[in-house]
């Protein structure tokens, strides 16, 4: 759940909705403000912020400051001229709907890497680095890019698994142990069907990497590591996850190529080693050939 939702969707005393139009109001400037200030213009008490980053869940006024205007300088920057949600309409041709899909594309990519966190990056590739074996879980079309992923992860020697059949994630999480890590991909980070499975991996204390959007959710609450999505799309009144796909996709090839540059001869050498000893085609194209 974005800040702004959490806004919405909390009781406010009526001096408390006061303050809370007034920092609405002013958006991003209201990081020029102090609790004085904006008691004097309010006529109220600076006790009143307090009060309000308290029901929001911070310890203080600078702290709910300081998130609110991260939230909206992310929520203000690309996507000016697209909606992640309905990119194209009816009446467009098919070339205008592929120009539309590729800016689309381009600005969730921008968006992405915006939201990268290289601690947050480093962290999780060190994680997979050290770990015997990775188990990612996700839900419906999201299993696809996560097979994606296990894929090249496991053309360089990587144990790498995803659960395509839901009952077996959770037998597959009881087996894992502190040694294993775990990848978690939701969009909205609310999924139940996937709390299941880290409360098991919880008991057996084998760290959580989770891949979700921006803002307040349960799986990244939990996780160990959080790395976040674009985070535009609706939940249901969109045409497709065209953006939050393409983030997806993005997040996964930049854990796998951190996790190949940190032996990158070795992997290099073991991933061609093994498509000269599995690949057999005759090549026409001189483009795709190899010498």
């Amino acid at each position: 759940m974005l800040l702004q939702e959490k806004i919405d969707s909390t009781n406010f005393s009526a001096n408390e909705q006061i303050v809370v139009n007034f920092i609405e109001h002013k958006q991003e400037t209201i990081n020029e403000y102090s609790t004085t200030k904006i008691a004097k213009e309010t006529y109220t008490s600076p006790s009143v912020l307090v009060r309000i980053a308290k029901k929001l869940g911070f310890n203080g006024w600078i702290e709910l400051k300081n998130a609110y205007v991260d939230e909206l300088t992310y929520l203000h920057k690309h996507f000016k001229n697209i909606d992640a949600n309905i990119p194209f309409s009816g009446n467009d041709s098919v070339l205008s709907i592929a120009n539309k899909l590729g800016q689309l594309k381009n600005e969730s990519i921008l968006d992405t890497i915006s939201l990268i966190d290289s601690k947050s990056f480093s962290q999780a590739i060190q994680l997979l680095n050290h770990s015997h074996s990775t188990g990612i879980f996700g839900l419906s079309n999201i299993l696809f890019q996560a097979e994606e992923f296990a894929f090249k992860m496991r053309h360089i020697g990587s144990k790498v698994q995803t659960f395509p059949i839901q009952n077996t994630m959770f037998q597959e999480a009881a087996m894992m142990t502190s040694n294993d890590c775990a990848i978690f991909i939701s969009y909205s980070g609310e999924s139940d069907p996937l709390f299941t499975v880290i409360k098991i991996l919880k008991k057996n204390h084998v760290p959580i990497i989770a891949i979700t959007s921006i803002g307040d959710n349960k799986l990244s609450k939990l996780a160990d590591i959080t790395l976040r999505i674009s985070t535009r799309e609706h939940s249901y009144t969109k045409i497709a996850g065209f953006s939050s796909q393409e983030s997806i996709s993005l997040i996964l090839d930049i854990l796998y190529s951190g996790y190949f540059a940190q032996h990158f001869d070795d992997n290099y050498n073991y991933k061609i080693n093994l498509s000269k000893k599995t690949e057999f085609r005759n090549i026409d194209n001189h483009i795709i050939q190899d010498n």
